[in-house]
């Protein structure tokens, strides 16, 4: 590393912690709302008020889906397109095949901790709701999981677990169609009914009275469509890092036979 190198490197560390410690320093007294903040949790859940409101007694989840949803569906679709283009440039048909893996010991701990990597993904996946999280963060545990069997119990034992590339492709596209569902019934509904309704539209209003928890007859503590897109997302995530990792290590596999035969 050239002197040029280090002194970028260093003051740009030194930039950072700067911006760091004035933030920490410039932070709020305990009781203080900000403007923005104040004006989503008065509306949230506001009986009295109902010209904004999300009818969530959440706030998180009143501004993720009710305010910000289609930033959420953006998202998911770059990160599918981005997996597409991978599998159009580095999949080819060939199978996953089954080598010794790692020690007695790493394959049992893997296996055990493998259940729990998944309980975990779900599980901060549907408690998003109320606690920080959500289905792409819950996705990414979830690709975790399988890094962990590939790297412990070798590439070839995904396909004992009936997981290979194909299967993971739709499942991935399941998930996709799950978030799309639920993002255009409010706008058949509408259509159908005549009456006013938005796409990714979570929560009832004065003027729009469509709304996932009253029109499955559910109160909105359930918080909506949140946990089943939030499951629609863990789904298309995982699965999206799953058929990366796959592929990459199909790839290594290849050259690592390819040295060993020359």
């Amino acid at each position: 590393m050239s002197l040029k190198d280090s002194i970028i490197g260093i003051s740009f560390v030194a930039l950072m912690t700067a911006i760091l410690i004035y933030a920490f320093l410039g932070y709020p007294e305990v009781g203080f709302v900000r403007p923005l903040g104040e004006f989503y949790l008065y509306n949230t859940f506001n009986f009295n008020e109902q010209g904004w409101w999300s009818a969530s007694p959440n706030a998180v989840t009143g501004v993720l889906w009710d305010y910000r949803g289609y930033d959420t569906l953006y998202e998911t679709m770059v990160f599918y397109v981005g997996i597409v283009a991978i599998a159009l440039f580095f999949e080819k048909e060939s199978s996953l095949r089954r080598t010794s893996g790692m020690t007695v010991i790493v394959r049992a701990t893997t296996k055990l901790v493998f259940v729990f990597i998944l309980t975990s993904a779900m599980a901060i996946t549907i408690f998003s709701v109320k606690t920080p999280g959500g289905g792409f963060q819950g996705g990414s545990i979830m690709a975790i999981a399988y890094i962990a069997i590939i790297i412990a119990l070798s590439r070839g034992f995904l396909p004992e677990l009936r997981m290979d590339l194909s299967k993971a492709h739709l499942i991935k596209i399941f998930g996709l169609i799950l978030i799309f569902s639920l993002t255009v019934i409010p706008v058949a509904y509408s259509l159908a009914s005549g009456t006013v309704a938005y796409a990714l539209q979570n929560q009832p209003k004065p003027w729009s009275e469509f709304g996932y928890p009253t029109f499955l007859g559910l109160y909105s503590l359930s918080g909506g469509m949140v946990i089943p897109i939030q499951v629609g997302e863990l789904v298309h995530v995982g699965m999206g890092f799953t058929i990366m990792f796959l592929i990459l290590t199909e790839r290594e596999g290849k050259k690592e036979l390819g040295g060993k035969r020359s």
